[in-house]
């Protein structure tokens, strides 16, 4: 006959591996996504820099302390203008966590959520390093089938650096022709354990004129 302590320590495992197989169950539907990381704190980050999201406030008091991980963003558009900022500011943790692991799947065809994170990388750090971006437009934010769900429809402007890193110059900013529009509508999915919205795809967008009013013609100072 087995000892009391036997048939509990049996109970336990038991219980372990029923947590842990609901725990991989829940990972596999996308939200199994690690809390956000915290961040080494740059150097700009104390400074009153504008804000690469084109909202208009201090770096430092806006998408800084998503990036620093002091914070998460509440919303969607937070998130997008955070990571819109990210690519600015060479943050490429911050977009990598705020990537939705479904988006492996339809991006790089992998059969598995998250599959291709070493490729994400790379691709996160070329955005980084070799284009600047500027002229974020929100152009509308939507709410999706549920309270985990949102869209946000924006467009932004962007080229390619004349080196890996290189500060975009006067005459860069000037020479229209060399930025590139793109338009698209995000969707975003909440991780309910954190609160982080992470970014799952995008789907062309068709903008009429009177949405897009405002919208500035020339690009502005990118850094």
């Amino acid at each position: 006959m087995q000892s009391v302590n036997a048939r509990t320590a049996r109970r336990v495992v038991a219980t372990h591996t029923a947590s842990r197989r609901a725990v991989v169950a829940h990972a596999s539907k996308g939200f199994g996504a690690a809390k956000p990381k915290q961040f080494v704190q740059r150097k700009d980050a104390a400074t009153q820099d504008p804000c690469p999201c084109e909202s208009g406030k201090a770096y430092k008091n806006c998408c800084g302390p998503y990036h620093r991980g002091e914070a998460v963003a509440p919303t969607p558009e937070a998130t997008l203008r955070a990571r819109f900022a990210a690519f600015n500011k060479a943050e490429p943790d911050y977009i990598l966590n705020t990537t939705h692991p479904d988006y492996h799947v339809h991006q790089y065809n992998v059969p598995t959520p998250g599959g291709a994170q070493d490729r994400l990388r790379e691709d996160v750090a070329t955005g980084c390093n070799r284009f600047a971006y500027t002229g974020l437009k929100i152009v509308k934010s939507e709410p999706g089938a549920n309270e985990y769900e949102g869209y946000v429809s924006f467009e932004y402007l962007s080229r390619k650096r004349s080196a890996p890193g290189a500060p975009i110059t006067e005459a860069e900013v000037k020479d229209a022709a060399a930025w590139s529009r793109t338009a698209e509508r995000g969707r975003f999915l909440k991780v309910p354990s954190t609160g982080l919205w992470q970014y799952v795809d995008a789907q062309t967008a068709t903008f009429d004129a009177s949405m897009l009013s405002g919208m500035q013609q020339e690009p502005a100072a990118a850094q």
